[in-house]
């Protein structure tokens, strides 16, 4: 593995567990104490993925989320001290692909890592083409989603959510194949993440087209398409 990883957090202790965790698992590292070391770091480096801590200060984890967001589909796991579902909703609204509390042991943060480069890399070879169901298109090179012709942006997460659907719009889904579709362990999750993404992802389609999609099925899962 030759993956570069930035690893952003204004403890001196974390970044050096966190690299040395990575290094042994092959990967490279660069770091970050703070928000603005970190969008330029992004910027110069073009890390393949981001360990994002939230109390780094001014600008904090979540702003630099939002900045990194808006050009680019990077994975980024957050990482926070803080143990409150408020702030997972808040990370996962802001284009997290992943949530990790601390402390959290070297193993995990690795897996959690491998996860989401190894997802990285069957996204890059999936071959061109356009998906359309009802009102949507997604493009599957381009990672671009128009509704009713309008484009509407999306994550890493929510692309990896929403190809799943698109394929299948009338399918009912459990969570259990979302969960592997968008490389989230429901071990190491919970029912509540798994519906924020889809809460999210719905509300961004409504606001970009003013169509309604993405259908809880109770007690099993999610279908694009209600009839």
């Amino acid at each position: 593995m030759n993956e570069t990883i930035l690893v952003v957090d204004d403890n001196e202790d974390i970044r050096f567990f966190v690299r040395n965790a990575l290094e042994a698992d092959g990967l490279k590292v660069i770091e970050a104490e703070n928000g603005d070391q970190a969008i330029a770091a992004f910027e110069s480096h073009k890390p393949d993925l981001i360990i994002l801590d939230l109390s780094i200060g001014h600008p904090d984890g979540f702003e630099v989320c939002r900045t990194i967001r808006r050009n680019s589909i990077v994975p980024i796991i957050m990482l926070t001290s803080r143990d409150e579902e408020m702030d997972e909703a808040m990370c996962l609204a802001v284009g997290a692909d992943d949530y990790i509390t601390k402390p959290v042991s070297g193993r995990i943060l690795t897996l959690r890592v491998s996860t989401q480069l190894r997802h990285r890399a069957i996204q890059a070879t999936r071959v061109s083409n356009t998906i359309t169901a009802g009102p949507l298109s997604l493009n599957t090179e381009t990672r671009e989603l128009t509704v009713n012709e309008n484009v509407c942006s999306l994550t890493k997460t929510e692309y990896d959510f929403l190809y799943l659907l698109i394929e299948n719009p009338k399918r009912i889904f459990t969570r259990e194949q979302i969960a592997e579709a968008i490389d989230t362990s429901l071990e190491f999750s919970n029912d509540h993440q798994l519906d924020t993404h889809a809460s999210r992802l719905r509300m961004k389609i409504k606001n970009t087209g003013g169509v309604r999609v993405l259908h809880s099925v109770r007690g099993v899962g999610y279908r694009l398409l209600s009839n």
